[in-house]
């Protein structure tokens, strides 16, 4: 698969710091500050899942139920998985109400959307085989798939 350079995903990902040391800067008191802060909003989120849904995941995605955002400690974000009596599926997604900048944003969003799909295709959410199989896939569009960012 051939990745244009005029992708709206990879434009994306190439507009902001993609090495997350260097998203710091140090102040005048020595505390490390991040440069581009980035505080998603529901809207943010949905725009950028439906542009990655259909981009990456072939729009073979549905949307989370619902999306909850929260101050976060140990964690950028959490795929909750729920499953009905009559087996009907679906999760929710909690994430961070800020990030260092917009790529370690798009960064968990695919990481929690690679769990959607595994949830809606395998009704299980993990980091086994299933999950490291969309990273070749996702480093065409310049976005590293792993267990933490």
């Amino acid at each position: 698969m051939y990745v244009s350079v005029e992708n709206p995903v990879t434009q994306e990902i190439r507009n902001y710091e993609t090495n997350l040391g260097r998203a710091y800067k140090d102040n005048k008191i020595g505390e490390k500050r991040y440069l581009k802060t980035f505080y998603p909003t529901k809207h943010l989120i949905t725009r950028w899942f439906n542009i990655l849904n259909e981009e990456v995941f072939k729009n073979e995605i549905y949307p989370f139920y619902d999306i909850e955002i929260l101050q976060k400690k140990g964690c950028h974000a959490e795929h909750i998985p729920f499953e009905e009596h009559d087996g009907k599926v679906y999760a929710i997604l909690s994430i961070a109400d800020r990030f260092i900048n917009k790529n370690e944003f798009l960064f968990t969003l695919a990481h929690e959307m690679v769990h959607q799909w595994q949830w809606m295709h395998l009704y299980r959410s993990d980091h086994g085989e299933s999950f490291w199989r969309w990273k070749n896939r996702l480093a065409k569009f310049e976005i590293p798939l792993g267990v933490s960012i």
